[in-house]
């Protein structure tokens, strides 16, 4: 489990881009819903999320955002693959 900052718990319970369908979804973002990568949200995507919207504020380009935005991404593969292929495994017994 990763801690999150208050950032990316903003972020997961809605206090960032509530109204962005795609915020928090595992995989390349609003073109892809319901696709091949499935309908998967988790609190690492969101925090990967928030990392490209945070550097896109700073005035990143979208290349440069993602690419700083890229140490996080390997959370958010780990935690799409766990709910994709096993989405009880979080579940409480």
């Amino acid at each position: 489990m990763t801690p999150l900052s208050s950032i990316d718990l903003a972020a997961v319970t809605g206090g960032q881009e509530y109204n962005n369908p795609a915020f928090g979804r595992c995989g390349p973002g609003a073109q892809d819903i319901g696709g091949i990568m499935g309908n998967v949200y988790t609190p690492q995507c969101a925090a990967h999320d928030a990392a490209v919207k945070a550097n896109m504020e700073a005035g990143n380009n979208g290349f440069m955002s993602h690419l700083k935005a890229l140490p996080l991404l390997p959370a958010a593969v780990g935690s799409w693959a766990a709910n994709r292929f096993n989405p009880n495994a979080s579940a409480p017994a």
